[in-house]
């Protein structure tokens, strides 16, 4: 992970240690998945940052832009699971979400 990384790792680690004191939030050299347990959006300093935190205690997280933002973040607020796939520097590669469709009456 190189030191801009690390220093954006960091700071999404605090948010999420602020929004839940529990998190274990700890580094996974080798990147993984799961599906995710809480969801954040966090703005600073000019960037627009979905984070995650995984029910094994992982964060992972994925920089936006507002036009993924208004498109997307419905879709992650509604759905009733979300699956992640994130890298060594905790960049999510990959997600799915999960709409819980119902056959009508």
């Amino acid at each position: 992970m190189d030191e801009q990384e690390l220093v954006l790792f960091q700071e999404v680690q605090d948010s999420a240690r602020r929004c839940k004191p529990s998190c274990g939030c700890e580094p996974r050299p080798h990147g993984g998945r799961g599906f995710i347990e809480d969801s954040l959006f966090i703005v600073k300093n000019h960037r627009i940052i979905w984070a995650v935190i995984l029910f094994d205690g992982a964060v992972a997280y994925k920089e936006v832009s507002p036009e993924w933002l208004e498109v997307f973040s419905e879709i992650v607020v509604d759905s009733p699971s979300i699956f992640v796939e994130f890298d060594r520097c905790h960049r999510i590669v990959e997600y799915v979400t999960h709409q819980d469709k119902r056959l009508p009456n």
